[in-house]
């Protein structure tokens, strides 16, 4: 029989409950009440500089609304004892970053007792405390290893804190009787301890020892270990036959390990490499190259690059990744150069450069390896640039050929610009493109012309912007174009990354070029001739009536901007932006990350250059419906939607997606990553990483054994079985 339990009486209840309120009620008032003070104290102070108040007023803030969140209960792990003493620390344990940036709890506590005197106080509690069970050096006995790159229960230091206080459940780990600031200095020292066993391990690792060949670049996408460029494979499909991880067992995937990045910006763009079993990425600020290990995440080396404080930057300092040939890593860099790096240690070979920030070019894409040369593009026309794609020797870094993207007087399509707008026309390449060998064809697509959006100075088509170039690989010469969007008012940049595929269009098998444009419709050319062969919306659009037989738009009435503003749709951000589809031969599925917006666009009615010579030639392009992301499922064949996933609004950013052989679609927004069914878009898995999403999953096998790898905020993570 099983007893009874007394019931509480309604009574106790209701007094709990407005005991609990009243509770929260108080510490509202005191944090209310610290803001005021700290308001009023620091108005009354004119002695001290604006700056000064600013940063005294924004260390009150988040202090005070840190004790508000923690009365209504949204801080559970920490005790009021031990908020009030990590407040009252140094730096505040980082717990700014919990509040006002909304990174977790566990990603922004940072213990500030790592000075050396902190350490020796660590090494004294340690030897005192845990060597008996953890080992002298922390390197395990009968308890587990504390120098380890991959704790079991948290490699972070509030994880490790929260260990130490409150012990393991049903282990021999205990809670720990000691002050916090013990504990604080307790998990300092560990943290030494585990740098010293890294130091080690680096040492004892076998030299990096790479070679890439032509043969292996071309056929990158088959080798399972392997990740070569910056779509996978020169087609730009985003797929990997892996299926390891398939719908059965991707709920189970866990992080393997962890790499935080040494950046100062809050988003990563970049791709990564993987060969040799050797992990090559960059970081966007300071301007860096690193090598990791894929088993660990533990760093091989470093390559540091500065830059100027102030460059022609539109919206942040990305990197989209490098290329790689033979040992040598190709990476372009903000700055405008080409550089050339052993991959072995990261010491530079060579640099060239490409194109002056002075000019208003930047460089932002991953360059793409062609045969024996290194193709790149350039950023700007928010600048007022001439865009153009060129190609260098990878072996002596001499420029073979440069395509310009906006024709000069003589050239065919320069009759498309009025009023020299071609001096300044825009047209910028700042997406990597795709490779068709058998047709030695490359495709790479420009962006919009300047000034953006006032096309009143700048009559014409304005070629060619708003394209798909054919070149071909060998000369640079123009084998045939598509332009998307001609004349375009809307910021309707064609740089989107085009997907090679060999399916049946009618009931014949074509040679094609498939791509979800920003302008919102999803295209399908033959990519030997360029013929256009579909073209329907895949979001919601009111700027065009539909596109004729040619494939050019019937531009709608009252849809362009002006100087009243007009709204449109897709919203400034388009349809999808420079995160990448991906694409499944199996199914002949395109997988898009899609965007619903509406934006009201404006025109300056005499434009004029900005800071930097920035040159739009509007007064604002205002969302007016929060963008959301779906994630859809296209027929490549045909563009009809087979299944969408709503995601979220967008104000935490979205990445491009990855397919899978095991039937899934990875992906990331909103700081969370995520698997699809690819199938029927059913939500598999979905994690919490903690910071902004913008760089696509990539995966490969470790040991035999396949990884996804995924880049949030300022942290790459590594996921396995």
């Amino acid at each position: 029989m099983i007893e009874q339990l007394p019931t509480i009486p309604n009574s106790y209840r209701s007094w709990a409950k407005l005991l609990r309120k009243i509770l929260i009620g108080i510490a509202a008032l005191l944090a209310v009440g610290v803001t005021a003070w700290a308001t009023f104290n620091l108005r009354s102070r004119n002695a001290l500089s604006s700056a000064s108040s600013q940063v005294k007023w924004d260390s009150v803030s988040w202090r005070a609304r840190l004790l508000a969140r923690k009365a209504e209960g949204q801080v559970p792990d920490l005790s009021w004892r031990e908020l009030w003493f990590m407040t009252r620390s140094r730096g505040g344990f980082g717990l700014g970053g919990f509040i006002t940036q909304a990174i977790s709890l566990e990603g922004s506590v940072d213990s500030p007792y790592i000075t050396s005197a902190d350490n020796q106080l660590g090494a004294r509690i340690f030897r005192a405390r845990c060597v008996g069970c953890h080992g002298s050096n922390g390197s395990g006995g009968q308890a587990p290893g504390l120098n380890r790159s991959r704790l079991n229960h948290g490699d972070s230091d509030f994880a490790i804190y929260k260990i130490v206080r409150d012990g393991i459940p049903r282990t021999g780990m205990a809670p720990v009787p000691m002050s916090n600031l013990e504990r604080w200095q307790l998990v300092g020292y560990l943290r030494t301890l585990r740098i010293a066993a890294f130091r080690k391990n680096t040492e004892q690792l076998a030299p990096i020892d790479i070679h890439v060949s032509r043969e292996q670049i071309l056929a990158a996408g088959t080798t399972s270990d392997q990740w070569l460029t910056y779509s996978g494979s020169l087609d730009g499909r985003r797929y990997t036959p892996l299926a390891e991880i398939n719908r059965e067992d991707v709920s189970r995937l866990r992080v393997r390990w962890v790499r935080q990045y040494e950046t100062s910006e809050p988003r990563t763009e970049a791709t990564p490499i993987v060969a040799g079993g050797v992990i090559f990425t960059t970081e966007p600020t300071p301007s860096d190259v690193i090598a990791l290990d894929a088993r660990s995440g533990e760093i091989r080396w470093r390559y540091q690059r500065s830059l100027p404080d102030k460059l022609p930057t539109c919206c942040f300092r990305a990197n989209r990744g490098l290329a790689i040939l033979g040992n040598v890593l190709f990476w372009s860099t903000l700055d405008g150069y080409l550089v050339a790096l052993d991959s072995t240690n990261g010491r530079m070979i060579w640099q060239t450069e490409v194109a002056s920030p002075s000019e208003g070019f930047t460089m932002t894409g991953a360059p793409l390896v062609v045969n024996g040369s290194v193709v790149v593009g350039v950023a700007g026309s928010e600048y007022g640039i001439r865009g153009f794609v060129a190609a260098y020797d990878a072996e002596t870094g001499r420029q073979q050929w440069k395509f310009i993207t906006i024709p000069g007087p003589g050239e065919f399509g320069h009759d498309s610009w009025k009023n020299d707008a071609w001096r300044s026309g825009g047209g910028s390449t700042w997406i990597t493109g795709s490779y068709d060998p058998s047709l030695d064809l490359l495709y790479w697509g420009t962006a919009n012309p300047a000034p953006g959006m006032q096309g009143d100075v700048r009559p014409g088509d304005n070629l060619f912007t708003n394209s798909l170039l054919a070149l071909n690989a060998s000369t640079g010469k123009l084998a045939w174009y598509f332009q998307f969007t001609p004349h375009d008012e809307l910021d309707r940049d064609a740089a989107q990354t085009p997907i090679l595929a060999d399916i049946p269009i009618k009931g014949v098998m074509r040679r094609v070029l498939c791509e979800p444009n920003r302008n919102g419709f999803y295209y399908v050319l033959d990519r030997a001739t360029g013929e256009f062969l579909v073209g329907v919306p895949f979001v919601e659009q009111n700027w065009a009536k539909g596109l004729d037989s040619t494939g050019r738009p019937i531009p709608s009435p009252e849809t362009g901007s002006s100087t009243g503003g007009r709204l449109a749709k897709p919203g400034v951000g388009g349809g999808t932006n420079w995160q990448n589809p991906a694409f499944d031969l199996k199914s002949k599925s395109i997988f898009v990350p899609a965007t619903e917006s509406a934006s009201v666009f404006t025109k300056s009615p005499n434009p004029q250059r900005g800071e930097l010579g920035f040159y739009v030639g509007s007064e604002g392009a205002d969302y007016k419906e929060p963008p959301e992301l779906f994630v859809r499922a296209l027929d490549a064949a045909t563009g009809a939607k087979k299944w969408e996933r709503w995601e979220h609004f967008l104000p935490n950013g979205y990445s491009g997606l990855l397919a899978t052989g095991g039937g899934i679609v990875f992906g990331a927004s909103g700081g969370y990553a995520f698997a699809l069914d690819s199938a029927t878009g059913r939500e598999l898995w979905r994690v919490f990483l903690g910071g902004d999403t913008y760089a696509a999953p990539i995966s490969f096998t470790v040991d035999g054994r396949q990884v996804i790898l995924v880049s949030a905020g300022r942290a790459l993570f590594a996921f396995g079985l």
